[in-house]
């Protein structure tokens, strides 16, 4: 079906976009079936030509909003629902074509599902982690090997800013390997399904601190955690006596140490 598509709209792939269209049929039905959808309010960004849309619908949400900034793939939403492709009967439906960055649900509790090119993965996450008011109850995204190799800690079970940054406002695992002989155009790198189930389990932590602590701890990865410290201006008497009472090595470095060690960490500095 999606090729079909593809060749009856004679869609191309915009590099300025980075856009890889998923062929798999069955891949974009196994996407569908990640989260219970009927009934729900879902919020799909970067729709494209409504492949995984379609599959949305026939499972009967409360609303769909597609978030799509490409006006050529509006147009052919828009051609898809003029010629009854999709069956929107009961379903609060809408399109917004906006910069996903910009863009605020107007309720409270949803899902989001989204395919994200490699360029603006991190502010996607940040917006929709951290940014908006109204954050999804959960997020199914597929994205590219480089970043969720560094979320989950892939191969060198070591944290990063990003895992950090991911670990404090969700649990996070992948669902599901998607080879690249899947896409059109073949992309370089492979992908992966995430789900990101958000929590508030650190909101006693204040955000920003939390960011900032943490950038100062990695700003030279491979150095010691307390030289980065020290080099940001921190105390190193200071930092010594807090790692001694959480019981960290005076030699370890932020990569080795898990998020709630981290906390533990930013709560120490944030009282003294």
């Amino acid at each position: 079906m999606s090729l079909e598509i593809l060749k009856k709209y004679k869609i191309r792939a915009k590099k300025s976009l980075w856009q890889n269209f998923l062929v798999n049929d069955d891949i974009v039905e196994e996407i569908a079936n990640t989260i219970d959808v009927e009934w729900k309010n879902i919020v799909e960004v970067w729709p494209w030509y409504g492949a995984l849309t379609e599959k949305l619908i026939s499972r009967k949400p409360k609303s769909l909003n597609l978030v799509e900034i490409d006006n050529d793939m509006i147009s052919i939403l828009n051609s898809r629902i003029d010629e009854w492709n999709f069956d929107l009967a009961n379903i609060d439906f809408s399109i917004k074509n906006i910069d996903v960055l910009k863009y605020e649900p107007e309720f409270k509790s949803y899902s989001l599902i989204a395919n994200i090119p490699y360029y603006i993965t991190s502010p996607i996450l940040r917006h929709f982690l951290y940014d908006i008011e109204n954050k999804p109850e959960s997020m199914v995204i597929l994205m590219q090997k480089d970043v969720w190799d560094k979320i989950l800690w892939k191969g060198k079970n070591k944290s990063s800013v990003l895992s950090l940054f991911v670990d404090k406002k969700s649990l996070v695992w992948e669902f599901l390997e998607v080879t690249k002989q899947n896409f059109v155009p073949v992309p370089k790198v492979e992908s992966s399904v995430l789900i990101f189930e958000l929590h508030d389990k650190y909101s006693d932590v204040d955000d920003d601190l939390f960011l900032e602590i943490i950038k100062k701890g990695f700003n030279a990865p491979r150095k010691m955690l307390i030289k980065n410290f020290v080099n940001s201006w921190f105390n190193k008497e200071l930092i010594l006596n807090i790692f001694k009472e959480l019981w960290i090595e005076d030699n370890i470095r932020g990569e080795d140490l898990w998020i709630d060690k981290w906390i533990e960490l930013v709560k120490k500095i944030n009282k003294k």
